[in-house]
């Protein structure tokens, strides 16, 4: 086959899977596989317009809760206890435990969203988009400030925290823009009990963004995975899940990658 036909075969392959005939963001292709109607807007997968993944089970993440020995989070002696060889104490002193760390695969999180519907976090995979986690809680004062920049783009409140950089705010508009994923997962509501539907709708409700799921870490599965210590706690992950930053408080690192101040990482 000449490169002529081979060019113009990808092209047709290319708009068959491109065309959505009712403007829902799923292509006409992909909802006649998940069993939707191509042509009725209001019949769509996710209510949120979150994307699906069709190869989501290719990913390899561990399941929650997570099962230990080994794994991730669990307790450990030293680097060859843990799956992903890397035994470390907490920054608080406890453990030591298996620590995240860069390459590692964000653990497949089925929550329910702002809508009342189980996501699958494993759906915003593959979608060939930068994938940022802010883990938080609802009492949180600074995720409370970052979420209502997200949602009014008003950043005064934040300008007075040491970490904030004026470089930051066009994080907004990538989110804003569909160049990036931005993920909000909470797993305490204001009252510090375990976040449900509740929190994550009422979290909406106060900093309203269509185009940030926030996820409800009811059992604390996220919490046990990264044990953070401070919050918001922000990491990045490449399009398969792949962590390129990880830190179990803050958002400096992820947000100097995301605003352009600093390279994305390679090599992992």
């Amino acid at each position: 086959m000449s490169n002529i036909y081979k060019i113009l075969l990808l092209a047709s392959i290319s708009f068959i899977f491109s065309v959505d005939s009712d403007g829902d963001g799923y292509s006409d292709q992909l909802e006649k596989e998940i069993g939707t109607n191509p042509n009725d807007k209001e019949d769509r997968y996710y209510y949120g317009s979150w994307p699906f993944n069709p190869n989501k089970d290719k990913i390899g993440g561990a399941e929650v809760p997570i099962e230990c020995p080994s794994n991730i989070s669990c307790e450990c002696s030293e680097n060859s206890d843990c799956i992903n060889n890397n035994c470390k104490k907490t920054i608080r002193g406890d453990g030591p435990y298996c620590t995240p760390k860069v390459g590692d695969i964000f653990p497949r999180l089925i929550a329910t969203d702002q809508y009342g519907e189980y996501v699958d976090i494993y759906d915003f995979a593959m979608q060939g988009k930068t994938i940022a986690i802010e883990f938080g809680a609802a009492w949180c004062s600074p995720c409370q400030q970052l979420s209502s920049w997200l949602s009014s783009g008003d950043a005064s409140s934040l300008e007075n925290h040491r970490w904030w950089k004026e470089e930051y705010e066009v994080i907004r508009d990538k989110i804003n823009n569909d160049e990036i994923i931005f993920i909000t997962i909470l797993f305490q509501d204001e009252s510090r009990e375990n976040a449900n539907y509740e929190t994550t709708f009422n979290w909406h409700e106060k900093y309203p963004n269509d185009k940030i799921p926030i996820l409800a870490d009811e059992y604390r599965d996220i919490h046990f995975w990264l044990k953070p210590t401070g919050y918001p706690c922000i990491n990045i992950l490449d399009e398969n899940m792949k962590l390129m930053t990880f830190t179990g408080r803050g958002l400096s690192d992820a947000f100097d990658i995301l605003s352009g101040l600093k390279p994305y990482p390679t090599g992992f």
